[in-house]
């Protein structure tokens, strides 16, 4: 019984050691734009996901699908974005990424 008590312990504490990842480099940027929105997106967007996420989107898209994409990541993946830094952020990924390209 002590056996697998202490072994148990050793797995346990295996477990509790901090992990590291290493994440691959960055091989693209965020368009930059004299826009408001160029900002708040590199700022809030890429601490969760890579610039290719944003470049491999329908270059066809409105403000409609960009709008429910970052509502979408702020309310299903908790991305910590201001609601009144939505609008902002929407503005820029539609006018540089979308069908509102200028």
């Amino acid at each position: 019984m002590k056996k697998i008590t202490l072994l148990s312990l050793l797995f346990i504490a295996q477990m509790a050691q901090a992990k590291t990842i290493e994440l691959p480099a960055q091989t693209m940027q965020y368009r930059p734009s004299d826009l408001p929105g160029y900002l708040l997106t590199v700022q809030q967007c890429s601490t969760c996901h890579s610039v290719e996420y944003t470049e491999y989107q329908p270059p066809t898209t409105g403000i409609g699908y960009w709008n429910a994409q970052v509502i979408r990541m702020k309310k299903v993946f908790n991305a910590p974005i201001a609601d009144e830094d939505i609008p902002v952020i929407v503005d820029y990924l539609s006018k540089t990424y979308g069908a509102n390209r200028k």
